[in-house]
């Protein structure tokens, strides 16, 4: 019964994939996601983006990241995050239910919803004034924010200064 319940996960699994991505191809160089993150806005310092190419068992993703921190604020931080997972399903697992809800917990609350189409999970914690939005962009990309010090609605404003349609394009 387990074996049966395996193959038709991996099946539907391969059923939400685009077409492209069963074949399989490359995660595209981190150069190009570098320049999809945010630029740094009025009043924020940030750090120099990184990129790098990540090698695991005989495959790759490639990433890029960049740090922000409010110059009068500094223990207001926020980690910019982009993912080329290049289609592998476990990087994706958790964006396969794309149906809505929020889950209320003693300090906070975990909630997945859509932004402009893309599937999104956020995570925030009240009493520490954190959290983290993690979204998928054409089934492909994984943007993650990670903000200290910072209300619920900032993480959505920092999902909206990342370049989504020149990430989108990269597809």
């Amino acid at each position: 019964m387990k074996l049966r319940a395996l193959i038709f996960a991996a099946t539907l699994a391969g059923l939400l994939l685009p077409a492209h991505a069963q074949r399989g191809i490359e995660p595209v160089h981190y150069f190009n996601l570098i320049n999809c993150l945010a630029r740094t806005p009025n009043g924020y310092t940030s750090s120099k983006p990184v990129g790098a190419k990540v090698v695991t068992g005989g495959s790759y993703t490639t990433e890029a990241s960049r740090q922000y921190s409010k110059k009068d604020r500094p223990r207001k931080v926020i980690r910019i995050k982009i993912t080329d997972g290049a289609y592998k399903p476990s990087f994706y697992e958790e964006f396969q239910s794309t149906r809505d809800f929020n889950n209320e917990l003693p300090d906070g609350y975990y909630s997945g919803y859509k932004i402009a189409g893309c599937s999104v999970h956020e995570r925030y914690n009240s009493r520490r004034r954190e959290g983290t939005l993690r979204g998928v962009v054409e089934g492909r990309f994984i943007v993650e924010i990670t903000g200290y010090d910072m209300d619920p609605a900032e993480l959505v404003s920092w999902w909206q200064r990342v370049n989504i349609p020149m990430l989108a394009a990269l597809h």
